[in-house]
């Protein structure tokens, strides 16, 4: 079987899921034996809907007594989920991973069943009726036994059941922070970023948008999520220097002009050291929508990206041909929207504001350039605000105003941050 039609990491992930964690249980009626490539995990599987069926409690322990009593390898699979247990530290994506899985197994039941047609198309007798061969061809298709593949029925007790399980999953995991930004009257205001949400995050020119953007990025990644961070305005090269300012607190004119000190050498490569072990993807080659969701998904497969970020919106483009620039703009922010919530994780957009806008004034949600979609299809838009008079002090470090101009799930609000213009950092101000 072509290795593109099953996923041995997705397998493992969903059995080990199923054998340690109790929260996960309610989607073993969902799965089908068949819906497992790999014939240990077939086995398995049984096994759990074995148990389940009896009301019997599903773990490593009672999975294996289960393979005892049917005289199966029962150390074998011991062994076998203990392995792959190891290796899952949260149930929180198994929702993506039964999707995939059910796309693996429909693409394999469809070739097969591709198969099962032109035996018939060419092994049958001759003087069979096409009519009634193009019937039997079209009946392999249409017995194809189909999966709910998004988990998510339409009736309202099966919307209920899910709407409790998130609430409770968000109650058991309420004291994970792994999604706060570190900014801490932003995470107040917002509890962190959202699985499932686009923000966009809006400011003029030189404000500071890739610098706040780059900064959350990697307090997120330094914490584990791994991050795919699109550039399509900054070479990779310029980022990283930026990310050793930011760490190393060495002006980053220093770093670009090469006017460095002795001592600087050994900081940065203390900086360059930890910076390497990131959990981040750096892509500045992709630059339409189609190719970043491809790209993404890829990631989310085989990285298990939870964070995207595009730098930035305006010179994302697409492949579809379009009269005028906000209907691609419109086709792009729709996209960024589903991808967040199909690939289940945050996604953060910067973006430009309107030329025609006002420079001494703060920006509203109609400055936001070919403003209509972005402002539909956003969750959250942050603007970047800093006064004239602060732009234009000769100190280092100016004050800032972080304006949450639309939260769908919260209040609008201002925050302040400290921005040091030389390191390209934002800070808490003390």
């Amino acid at each position: 079987m072509n290795n593109e039609l099953y996923s041995k990491e997705i397998e493992e992930s969903i059995i080990g899921c199923l054998a340690i964690f109790d929260d996960c249980q309610k989607y073993i009626k969902k799965l089908e034996i068949d819906d497992f490539f790999i014939q240990t995990n077939q086995v398995i599987m049984q096994l759990i809907k074995e148990l389940n069926k009896d009301n019997n409690p599903i773990n490593i322990t009672t999975i294996k007594e289960k393979a005892k009593n049917k005289e199966l390898k029962a150390d074998e699979i011991f062994k076998y989920l203990v392995n792959i247990s190891e290796n899952i530290i949260t149930s929180a994506e198994i929702d993506y991973y039964i999707k995939t899985l059910k796309n693996y197994s429909m693409k394999r039941k469809i070739l097969k069943a591709t198969k099962r047609i032109n035996d018939k198309v060419f092994l049958t007798e001759v003087d069979i009726d096409a009519e009634e061969l193009k019937k039997e061809c079209i009946n392999e298709i249409v017995n194809i036994k189909t999966q709910v593949t998004e988990l998510k029925d339409s009736d309202m007790t099966s919307i209920m059941n899910i709407v409790i399980n998130d609430i409770e999953d968000r109650y058991k995991n309420r004291d994970n922070h792994i999604y706060e930004t570190g900014f801490f009257d932003l995470d107040k205001a917002t509890n962190g970023l959202h699985k499932q949400e686009l923000t966009i995050i809006a400011a003029r020119p030189g404000i500071g948008k890739t610098a706040l953007a780059l900064n959350i990025a990697e307090r997120l990644a330094n914490k584990g999520v791994n991050t795919y961070f699109v550039s399509l305005e900054m070479s990779k090269e310029q980022l990283g220097n930026r990310l050793i300012a930011s760490k190393t607190n060495i002006d980053s004119h220093k770093l670009r002009s090469g006017w460095l000190e002795e001592k600087d050498w050994g900081e940065i490569g203390k900086i360059a050291g930890q910076l390497s072990e990131l959990k981040m993807i750096i892509d500045t080659k992709s630059k339409t929508i189609q190719e970043i969701e491809i790209r993404a998904t890829e990631l989310k497969e085989n990285k298990n990206i939870g964070l995207i970020v595009i730098d930035y919106l305006q010179l994302l483009k697409s492949k579809n041909k379009f009269n005028i620039r906000e209907q691609e703009v419109a086709e792009i922010s729709r996209n960024l929207k589903l991808l967040s919530r199909d690939l289940n994780i945050p996604v953060i957009a910067l973006c430009q504001l309107n030329r025609a806008s006002e420079a001494r004034r703060r920006p509203i949600l109609a400055d936001l350039r070919e403003s209509g979609s972005l402002e539909q299809d956003a969750d959250n838009v942050i603007f970047i605000y800093a006064s004239e008079e602060e732009k234009e002090k000769q100190t280092s470090v100016i004050e800032t105003e972080l304006i949450i101009a639309k939260q769908r799930n919260g209040a609008t609000g201002t925050i302040k941050l400290n921005f040091n213009r030389k390191t390209m950092t934002f800070n808490n101000r003390t």
